[in-house]
């Protein structure tokens, strides 16, 4: 099993901030068709071979993804596009 873990910090109110995460998990579930929902400031993704979460702290939001041995070969290219979604989405 292989495990992504980013953090990335902001300047963005509260309220943006959940905005702009929502955006980025309907990005997972369109690109990597995850089911996601919110559990208070966090949010819960899962397909099969993938599950993970989104926190939203106050200046910070936080991602961790655990993938199956069938997605684990592709790790570099998700992480890299979840990183440079996170970037575009919370500047």
């Amino acid at each position: 099993m292989s495990k992504i873990h980013l953090k990335h910090h902001h300047n963005l109110p509260r309220d943006e901030t959940r905005k702009r995460v929502e955006s980025i998990a309907a990005d997972l579930k369109r690109e990597y068709k995850m089911d996601y929902s919110w559990d208070g400031d966090r949010v819960l993704f899962k397909r099969s071979g993938a599950s993970g979460s989104v926190f939203v702290g106050e200046d910070f939001i936080e991602l961790d993804i655990k993938l199956g041995m069938l997605l684990a070969p592709l790790k570099g290219k998700i992480e890299d596009t979840i990183r440079r979604d996170i970037s575009a989405k919370l500047a």
